[in-house]
């Protein structure tokens, strides 16, 4: 055997190394990849919103805080409080959470703010890791 031939058997498994460390390299920069809260589905109901979310994380989620805003309200009434500061949300487990919205009018703005996981870790979302944003529209006031 030659040179030559020992170095093409191997360029490809080198190749497929190289690869597939890209790819991991790569994996957390895509969209909503790395938010371990998976935002599902919201409604709206007279005074409330449900919230149904998903935990993607491999440890349970031990406190969990969203922003609720509604979205045509003044800054300081536009917030609401929305979070579980005491919980047990297990991996791949789906949940609907039911929050409070006093006086509400018009949408309310549900994103992620910050998850505690049971090993103590914090994760918050950033430009580089953002979490999905969902639009819950509540129905209208008689």
């Amino acid at each position: 055997m030659t040179n030559q031939e020992d170095d093409s058997r191997t360029a490809i498994p080198r190749a497929l190394k190289t690869l597939f460390a890209l790819v991991l390299a790569l994996l957390p920069a895509l969209p909503g990849r790395a938010c371990p809260v998976m935002l599902v589905s919201g409604s709206g109901r007279a005074g409330a919103i449900d919230l149904t979310f998903r935990n993607r994380d491999k440890l349970p989620i031990r406190r969990l805080e969203f922003t609720c805003r509604i979205a045509n309200a003044p800054a300081k009434a536009a917030l609401v409080p929305c979070y579980e500061p005491n919980a047990s949300f297990l991996p791949g487990g789906q949940y609907t959470l039911t929050y409070g919205v006093p006086g509400g009018r018009g949408p309310v703005v549900v994103s992620v703010k910050s998850a505690m996981f049971a090993d103590g870790r914090t994760w918050k979302p950033s430009k580089r890791d953002p979490c999905r944003v969902l639009k819950i529209p509540l129905p209208r006031a008689k």
